[in-house]
């Protein structure tokens, strides 16, 4: 097994193939599972990522690439999730991003990991156009919707989201996360959501309530 560092240094240095090819080989033989991967391998990566802009013009570029590395990771990963998956709990739950918010990655890990739990999952991704997310909560029948905000500029455009989810259906509950919450952990206070979860050891405690 490879330590996370080296792990990190190959997205840094953009060694797809080698990382694919890890990934498949250890999933395949037993000695990673999804979780392990995730919580001790991807999100402590992406918390590395940097951009100092002014020093790095190229800064920008350079994540998105690196981003790219980690989607294909997780692409590949989703085969596992199914067979690790535990029993099902019963509930949907849609996920999505607000318009102009564009950092999605974090939430499709997030939706992997409600997977693991035995959640029915819907990933919209991020930049999702209001009136589509309004009318596919009606249309999926869905539980939960789960926003994710990454940027703070966008946390006002999601306060009015959640009214509107509200008056669509009020019986589904309200589910966010993201950095911009942590950063900003008084906003939550002006939010008519029902759950605040900040990392997945906090999706794992919500499952586990959920399923009694």
């Amino acid at each position: 097994m490879i330590e996370m560092r080296e792990f990190h240094q190959l997205i840094v240095d953009e060694k797809k193939e080698e990382l694919v090819e890890w990934v498949t080989e250890t999933m395949n033989s037993g000695t990673l599972t999804v979780r392990t991967l995730y919580n001790d391998y991807l999100i402590p990566s992406v918390g590395l990522f940097e951009c100092p802009f002014q020093e790095d013009p190229l800064c920008i570029w350079k994540e998105h690439l690196r981003t790219s590395v980690i989607r294909s990771i997780v692409e590949i990963v989703y085969p596992y999730v199914l067979k690790e998956k535990k029993k099902k709990i019963g509930k949907k739950i849609i996920l999505s991003c607000p318009e102009r918010e564009y950092h999605e990655l974090p939430l499709r890990i997030v939706s992997d990991w409600f997977e693991l739990n035995g959640f029915s999952t819907i990933f919209a991704g991020g930049n999702t156009p209001r009136s589509s997310l309004l009318k596919a909560v009606e249309y999926e029948k869905a539980d939960y919707v789960a926003l994710s905000v990454s940027n703070p500029y966008n946390l006002c455009r999601i306060r009015e989201m959640i009214d509107e989810i509200k008056n669509v259906k009020q019986t589904v509950k309200i589910i966010v996360g993201g950095i911009a919450f942590e950063n900003n952990p008084r906003f939550l206070e002006k939010l008519s959501v029902d759950f605040y979860l900040k990392d997945l050891a906090a999706i794992d405690r919500f499952s586990e309530e959920i399923r009694g």
